[in-house]
């Protein structure tokens, strides 16, 4: 019997995830056909044209492009996130496509409930997190009426090389420390998050895939650090003496921690990268390890 998928159509090939997703489906052996917005525009239903003969019950769909934080949290790209997730759904309409994943994310949840599991009742905080809870909802709800099976993948914080974005966390860390050897914490870091290398969020979604998953998972490690943390680390990774800025902090002290029962079910075999491994590597990829 053959192995399942014969083939992943990726939406957001470009992207910090869609290229770890890629590398990681080629070295399982499976064909990838992957669009950026260079190919094939969301935003436009007539750039669907672009997938007539990808989509078949031998295909998974992923669904990884998205306008992110720091395009802006404003109207504009609320909709130009859900032009996206509409346009997709559509796509879906008549076709005998073997599974659809949803990328979405950890933001769909509030701060006020810890462990989040996948039955935590969703909070979304802003456009960003408003949109891709809608999206989800879109996706479920087009795939229902197509008989396809979807599979929503809400991930967390994702650091490692490649990442464009340099949200707050081990990559913005990165980022400044390769300017001036100095980064910058709010208050004294006491936030805790879970931080997840790209690497093992692409092994994650691959595992299943194949394993031809559904449902909602959360994709995290289960294992939250504060952020003072994470500069411990970091200096302890370095050979030279980093600059600690400490910034007022503009709201209250918030946590995020995982309970990662279901994901652990579905992959009881997965390992995740070591942090300071994975932290190493993105240091390295930014040209923050330096000389001391």
């Amino acid at each position: 019997m053959s192995a399942w998928p014969a083939r992943v159509v990726l939406l957001g090939a470009s992207g910090h995830l869609g290229r770890a997703l890629a590398a990681q489906l080629g070295r399982d052996g499976i064909a990838v056909v992957g669009h950026t917005s260079k190919t094939l525009d969301l935003t436009r239903a007539e750039g669907l044209a672009a997938l007539e003969g990808a989509l078949d019950a031998g295909t998974a769909l992923v669904f990884a492009s998205a306008l992110t934080p720091d395009r802006g949290q404003t109207p504009d790209t609320f909709m130009a996130n859900m032009a996206m997730a509409t346009n997709v759904a559509k796509a879906l309409a008549g076709r005998a496509l073997g599974l659809c994943v949803y990328v979405s994310s950890d933001a769909v949840y509030g701060f006020d409930v810890n462990p989040v599991t996948e039955a935590t009742p969703v909070s979304p905080g802003g456009y960003y997190a408003l949109a891709k809870y809608a999206g989800e909802r879109v996706m479920e709800y087009a795939a229902r009426a197509a008989g396809v099976p979807i599979l929503t993948l809400r991930v967390t914080g994702v650091y490692g090389p490649g990442d464009p974005h340099g949200a707050y966390g081990p990559n913005a860390f990165a980022r400044s420390l390769a300017k001036d050897r100095s980064l910058r914490i709010f208050g004294e870091g006491e936030e805790e998050r879970d931080h997840i290398y790209v690497d093992d969020v692409a092994g994650v979604a691959a595992a299943l895939v194949r394993r031809r998953a559904t449902g909602v998972f959360n994709v995290a490690t289960g294992e939250s650090r504060p952020f003072a943390d994470v500069v411990k680390a970091i200096r302890g990774l370095v050979p030279y003496e980093v600059s600690v800025t400490h910034a007022p902090r503009g709201g209250a002290i918030t946590h995020r921690r995982f309970d990662t029962a279901r994901l652990y079910r579905a992959l009881p075999d997965f390992t995740f990268t070591p942090f300071d491994e994975g932290l190493r590597a993105t240091l390295a990829s930014f040209g923050a390890l330096g000389r001391g």
